[in-house]
């Protein structure tokens, strides 16, 4: 009995085993290149609270490297890279509503390196330009918002599951105005540990596994979907913790500058 679920669990999972095993190579290969590796001061200057170290940032923008250049060779201009991530963000959403959150979480995967890449190129051929922020911004929230809105469809059913999806929704759009809203008026902050780039982390890596956890859940009591909507549940609180930190830090400076006037 064990045998044969070994057996289907390699055999359903063996395309993740292998981009896992891939994944894991690169990265020990990396983990002995970063101790000589030149830091790249634009990462260090992003940074910010987070559960996603400066490591694990310097590794992903290292292994998509090739694809960076890809794009700058081919002169495929930023805004068409950021179009490319919406696109494939409305792909993965339709396969989140359908219930294969294997494939959506690798789509997203692919949503999510472009929207980094596109940044990078434009700054790698200098080609930054206001119209190309504005755009990314927002493609950043229909983005967020249309794979959300395809797990809450599919959840539609599960009370508990579709309300964590709708209050991370919300969240992750507060997190983004209370931000913006600040910077209009002069005060910005990046107080938070459920930003956007741990909410796509969370949600890719829970989404890749969970074909592992409906093999393995299979034949017991246990709902194959438990992990999923734990992961929602959490990023529900979390990133609604992080938007009414924000909210409060913002608001707080606001009168003290008021106090101060």
């Amino acid at each position: 009995m064990i045998t044969v679920m070994q057996n289907e669990i390699v055999q359903s999972l063996l395309p993740l085993i292998i981009i896992n095993a891939i994944t894991l190579l690169s990265c020990i290969i990396f983990i002995f290149i970063y101790p000589r590796r030149k830091k790249d001061p634009e990462i260090a200057s992003r940074m910010h609270e987070t559960f996603l170290g400066l490591f694990f940032r310097e590794y992903w923008y290292w292994l998509n490297k090739p694809f960076i250049n890809f794009f700058i060779y081919f002169k495929i201009k930023p805004n068409a890279i950021t179009t490319l991530s919406l696109i494939t963000a409305f792909i993965s959403a339709y396969y989140f509503y359908s219930g294969n959150f294997g494939l959506a979480g690798w789509i997203l995967i692919v949503s999510a390196t472009l929207d980094i890449i596109d940044g990078r190129v434009a700054r790698s051929t200098n080609t930054v330009t206001k119209s190309g922020a504005y755009w990314d911004s927002c493609a950043d929230r229909y983005s967020e918002g249309v794979v959300l809105l395809g797990i809450a469809l599919y959840y539609q059913n599960n009370f508990i599951a579709c309300l964590a999806t709708i209050a991370t929704l919300i969240g992750s759009e507060l997190v983004s105005y209370t931000k913006a809203r600040g910077e209009a008026i002069g005060i910005t902050t990046t107080r938070g540990v459920m930003q956007r780039a741990e909410r796509l982390f969370t949600l890719c890596i829970v989404s890749v596994l969970h074909p592992f956890f409906q093999v393995l859940f299979k034949n017991t009591n246990v709902n194959p979907e438990i992990v999923m909507i734990s992961a929602m549940i959490l990023m529900a609180v979390a990133t609604n913790l992080t938007a009414i930190t924000r909210l409060r830090t913002i608001f707080m400076e606001i009168k003290r500058q008021e106090n101060n006037a």
